[in-house]
């Protein structure tokens, strides 16, 4: 009796915790198909990556996630998009593994605008190491060799609305909720609902009568013309945690290094910086700061990726304006010679 008292507790904790949101990054766009099954086949090329945030460092027990990415899209012509991707997610005693497989649609709305559509179905695996628990009793064995697993499958849907200008994604996980009655966790799962937009501006060069002049030789700042910048926003919403709103600033030069800065609303404030290696691999790595209740428990989070492009050459921003422009004019050819 007292044992399955225990493991009834124990399962409404582990209930409580994974009704939470999902695993947040800070830096979103580094790992935006994470949120958005629609982002698979969105790009002229196929993306290997890898990532691992450690949260509240210092902090007994603090969440530490790792995600492991393969997406591209067929002959890479943007069009059927496909990935998989494996998740690990762990909190004290308790870790969750995930393994998701996806498909996205995408066609065009516009000359210059394309919208996908995707969906993300997967497995989850949760589990809770029991041995691992500090005892207050030394004499209980009760936990000894003991893990509580249970199961769930989940399904994440997506929309991404985009162009070389913008991009408007909307997403929703874990929907099959308590749908799916022959798993043992489903119904501990909770509807996530996503929200991600943001804006490419390049900046420009000077006007003439505004540029600078040395010894009468005319100095025209062309490296500001290398300039990008991207404001960007992310709302989560799950119930009955109130809606979360991450901002954030990037700035790109030359389509090599960027540097970024970012807020979550009621929670945290950092920065990020990443480089390309060369035109394919590229690394980046990103810090914030909780100012919440937990700040004088913890020393920041941190956070690593590694992306490399394993198709072609990276292209630059101007050649992905023109391969979407292309891709898009491509589709009214085929559509008109078939009427």
């Amino acid at each position: 009796m007292k044992k399955t008292l225990f493991i009834f507790l124990l399962s409404l904790i582990v209930q409580s915790s994974f009704a939470q949101q999902k695993s947040v990054y800070s830096n979103y766009l580094l790992n935006e198909y994470y949120y958005n099954p629609a982002i698979a086949g969105s790009k002229r090329f196929h993306i290997a990556n890898a990532g691992v945030r450690n949260q509240w460092v210092g902090f007994e027990g603090a969440p530490t996630t790792m995600h492991i990415n393969y997406y591209g899209s067929y002959k890479n012509r943007m069009k059927h998009g496909y990935g998989v991707s494996l998740v690990s997610d762990k909190t004290g005693l308790m870790q969750q593994t995930g393994v998701f497989v996806n498909y996205a649609y995408h066609l065009n709305l516009t000359k210059k605008i394309k919208v996908g559509l995707g969906i993300k179905p997967g497995y989850l695996l949760y589990d809770i190491k029991l041995y691992d628990a500090q005892l207050a009793d030394v004499g209980d064995n009760l936990l000894t060799g003991n893990v509580l697993a249970t199961t769930a499958f989940d399904l994440s849907s997506g929309l991404n609305v985009y162009s070389d200008k913008f991009f408007v994604r909307l997403s929703m996980h874990q929907m099959f909720g308590k749908a799916i009655k022959f798993t043992t966790y489903n119904s501990g799962l909770s509807k996530h609902f996503s929200a991600i937009a943001g804006y490419n501006y390049r900046a420009k060069s000077l006007p003439m009568d505004s540029i600078q002049k040395a010894d009468s030789i005319i100095v025209k700042p062309r490296f500001v013309e290398k300039i990008v910048l991207q404001p960007s926003f992310m709302v989560n919403y799950v119930n009955p945690i109130p809606v979360q709103v991450s901002l954030m600033l990037k700035a790109t030069y030359n389509d090599k290094i960027w540097l970024g800065i970012n807020y979550r609303t009621d929670d945290a404030i950092g920065g990020s910086v990443g480089v390309f290696i060369d035109s394919r691999f590229s690394i980046a790595y990103g810090y914030d700061y909780s100012y919440g209740e937990i700040k004088g428990y913890q020393g920041g989070s941190h956070e690593i990726m590694l992306s490399f492009i394993t198709t072609n050459k990276k292209p630059s921003l101007d050649k992905r304006d023109e391969e979407l422009n292309n891709s898009i004019f491509d589709d009214n050819k085929k559509r008109n010679k078939n009427k």
